[in-house]
């Protein structure tokens, strides 16, 4: 399994207006009632692409998972360092689908009515994952398991929690906190928290 390190600035890896925790907090709008199992969960990828497919599991364990060193910054002020994630590189599942030349963004979905865009050049980033380890652990029900989205580049609600599906398109699209007025980007190294 190939390793990977993401880190954004060699003097500091906290961003501008963080604060390192030492505990994940946990932050959610409407999260599952229920756990989702490994067995029955299912991703949909669709859109502008010329295969769609549905993911299982064990489809993804199929993709050659990676881990993945990375910390991650939530938009509320918080930065978590030291993250080990194991996961498949979005650009292995998008190369799958046969995403088309032309596309601009990815829409990915949870299961909750939430959803977060990413533009295409972030989504095919070696450290853009949808994972399912968090340091040597399965991600629990709180934190978006059984399988997330770990953008760690982006602020952290770029990393959609319960993935459920990603859309491939060829047009730009707001998402879930984005039409509510955070930037369209997310870049904690910018401090693009709202638009």
């Amino acid at each position: 399994m190939k390793k990977s390190h993401i880190y954004r600035n060699s003097e500091s890896r906290i961003p501008p207006g963080q604060v390192a925790v030492k505990k994940w907090p946990k932050l959610h709008v409407c999260p599952p009632e229920k756990p989702i199992n490994f067995d029955t969960w299912r991703m949909n990828v669709f859109g502008n692409v010329s295969k769609p497919k549905e993911f299982s599991f064990k489809d993804l364990l199929r993709l050659d998972p990676i881990k993945l060193d990375a910390d991650v910054h939530c938009v509320t002020h918080w930065s978590l360092l030291d993250n080990q994630w194991e996961g498949v590189p979005l650009s292995r599942i998008l190369k799958e689908v046969s995403y088309k030349p032309d596309s601009k963004q990815i829409m990915c979905y949870g299961l909750v009515d939430y959803s977060t865009n990413l533009d295409i050049e972030d989504a095919l980033l070696d450290s853009s994952i949808i994972a399912w380890r968090h340091n040597g652990s399965e991600i629990n029900h709180d934190h978006g398991g059984p399988i997330r989205f770990v953008i760690p580049h982006l602020y952290l609600w770029k990393s959609a929690k319960w993935a459920s599906g990603i859309e491939v398109m060829n047009r730009k699209k707001l998402g879930f906190w984005e039409v509510r007025g955070y930037h369209n980007k997310g870049d904690p190294w910018r401090e693009e928290r709202f638009s």
